[in-house]
């Protein structure tokens, strides 16, 4: 006969079932945690033995997803963690495994398509072409094969004092022309001993002292001459070329660049001319546009920008003024001819939105200039900007003008070795300016090829030069470490250096940042 147990039976058992889960709990803390003494779990706080001790879990906080949370409390079951392994190998799981659920397959095909930059048809060629009229279509009567036969008798170079021999059409000789590809094998050595110094000048964007223009084949900023001791034109010191500064005449924008590096071709190029008439030559510097996604607006050009665009404005209300008063009985031959692909909206990727309209307003392009641009456009212009120049050294050579006269040997030419970078939005509103430009006639002005470009194609290679820290360094690191510089290289305002396109022989050639 089975007899049932007793209280004090009940009460062995109880006691040994508490004993068991204690002695569980125990073990499995000690296994998951990372105390390297049994002590450790008790009371962590209660050992120093030099060893890791075990801290409180809850003190942990960590952000997850941008939520921030303890990293042990589980605030959703798809954020369960596993748990780190034990020094030694456990003989079972430590932690169960996590059970959040995959995410879905991607879609097969993308759920938006994305907007085509914008694209510019090549330039219809005049019947009957103005005096002194190329373009760049290699297949034209005018393109860069034939522009030989340009007549240049009243180009813009010859309002300089030139050598009368050289006031011939060079564009067919074969010699000495520009521009031509740059790369990591100079021939000739850089005679230079420090960076180009130059000053600001006087001259405001929006001044009479600035003249914007949009030419058949490029955006320029003519500089006034000087005409007394101010206001004064920007200027540069080269430590060769000449002595004393060089006031500089005209910078000219072309798209996309004409140099290139090691066959890379840049998404622009700025050449700002300086002329030196004791020598009758130009010193021409070059500077790389570069527009990537992740580039910012560059504040400084787009100042270039905004005063090129009111001229763009300027020259479209003519045209809309001469044709709404020759058509005034017949306004949709207006919105068909004259209208329809002038008007455009820049979005932040480049791309554009154009549209038609008939009101009268100059207002096209730049729908509202905020008042901070419009007070940058009356402050002092300087070419050489930091949000511009980025590098102290460059490749140098010998050459020509790169469109008709093509005159040889008449630049020094300076091309710098860290690009200007731009937005893509910038990028597209210069090539929308110069390509999309109409006179008052309302014709486009444009000469690009059906590659939407106004480069002339690279020339024969000429002996070039390379200067890197080599040859000398920035004058504000040469004022603080003398002049083979110091062992972190900056530059002016004590800014670090950007890498160069490539390197050249020696150490890396390396240039100021903003």
């Amino acid at each position: 006969m089975t007899h049932p147990p007793s209280k004090h039976q009940h009460s062995r058992r109880r006691a040994g079932c508490r004993a068991l889960l204690a002695t569980t709990t125990f073990l499995i803390q000690f296994q998951q945690c990372n105390s390297r003494s049994w002590l450790d779990v008790l009371d962590p706080t209660s050992v120093n033995d030099g060893m890791p001790q075990h801290a409180n879990k809850d003190n942990h906080w960590i952000e997850i997803h941008g939520i921030h949370t303890p990293l042990f409390q589980e605030l959703d079951p798809s954020f369960d963690f596993t748990a780190e392994p034990s020094a030694i190998p456990s003989t079972s799981p430590s932690s169960s495994p996590s059970f959040a659920q995959p995410s879905k397959s991607p879609t097969r095909r993308p759920t938006r398509v994305p907007t085509p930059l914008p694209t510019f048809a090549t330039a219809e060629e005049p019947l009957n072409p103005p005096k002194g009229y190329f373009n760049y279509d290699p297949n034209s009567n005018y393109g860069p094969s034939k522009w030989g036969r340009v007549n240049v008798e009243n180009d813009f170079w010859h309002t300089f004092d030139i050598n009368d021999k050289r006031d011939g059409n060079d564009c067919g000789s074969g010699n000495g022309q520009s521009p031509i590809d740059v790369c990591v094998q100079p021939r000739e050595s850089c005679k230079e001993t420090h960076e180009m110094r130059p000053k600001s000048g006087d001259y405001k964007m929006d001044g009479p002292f600035i003249t914007k223009q949009i030419l058949p084949n490029k955006l320029r900023l003519i500089m006034a001459p000087r005409t007394g001791d101010e206001p004064d034109p920007p200027q540069v010191d080269y430590s060769s070329n000449g002595k004393g500064l060089l006031d500089m005449t005209n910078i000219d924008f072309k798209f996309p660049s004409e140099h290139t590096v090691c066959g890379k071709r840049f998404d622009g190029e700025m050449q700002y001319y300086t002329y030196n008439p004791g020598r009758r030559r130009f010193v021409a510097v070059s500077f790389f546009l570069e527009a990537l996604p992740s580039n910012p607006r560059n504040e400084h050009l787009q100042e270039v920008i905004n005063a090129l665009g009111n001229v763009f404005n300027q020259d479209k209300l003519k045209c809309q003024q001469k044709q709404t008063q020759t058509t005034q009985n017949d306004a949709s031959t207006f919105a068909q001819n004259g209208n329809r692909d002038l008007h455009f909206q820049v979005n932040d990727d480049g791309t554009t939105n154009n549209y038609t309209t008939t009101e009268s307003t100059v207002d096209y392009y730049f729908h509202n200039l905020s008042d901070q641009e419009q007070r940058r456009l009356a402050l002092k212009w300087h070419p050489f900007h930091p949000d511009i120049q980025k590098t102290v050294h460059f490749w140098g050579y010998k050459g020509s003008f790169t469109e008709p006269p093509c005159t040889s040997n008449i630049v020094d030419w300076k091309i710098m070795d860290v690009p200007t970078p731009i937005s893509m939005k910038q990028l597209s509103q210069f090539k929308q300016i110069l390509f999309n430009h109409v006179d008052e006639n309302c014709k486009k002005t444009g000469v690009q090829n059906s590659k939407a470009s106004v480069a002339r194609p690279t020339q024969e290679p000429l002996k070039y030069y390379k200067c890197t820290r080599d040859n000398y360094v920035s004058d504000e690191e040469r004022h603080v470490c003398g002049d083979q510089g110091c062992k972190v290289p900056f530059g002016e305002g004590l800014n670090p250096y950007y890498d160069p396109i490539v390197d050249v022989t020696g150490p890396p050639t390396r240039a100021p940042s903003t």
